[in-house]
């Protein structure tokens, strides 16, 4: 085993097969927790984020349409997807 293998062994610990269920327990747990202690400043950043957003703007108003499309796809498209992952594996 190199000598670079072994050191990053003993950082991280030995690799974890991505497959099996007990480690994608862990990820479900983890991204729940995550999600426990950021939910507050999702639920802050949606009501201050878009505003934020268009001021950032300027004087570049042309892009305005952009931003407002690519806002929608993301609440209403990438969230829920990233839910129904992570409800998915159970």
């Amino acid at each position: 085993m190199p000598a670079t293998r072994k050191i990053t062994e003993m950082i991280f610990g030995a690799p974890l097969d991505p497959f099996s269920k007990e480690t994608r327990r862990h990820v479900v747990l983890v991204a729940f927790l995550a999600w426990i202690g950021l939910g507050a400043d999702g639920l802050s950043s949606s009501c201050y984020g878009p505003e934020e957003a268009f001021l950032a703007l300027g004087e570049n108003r042309q892009l305005g349409l952009y931003l407002a499309i690519a806002t929608a796809v993301t609440g209403d498209r990438v969230v829920p997807l990233g839910r129904r992952r992570l409800q998915g594996c159970d």
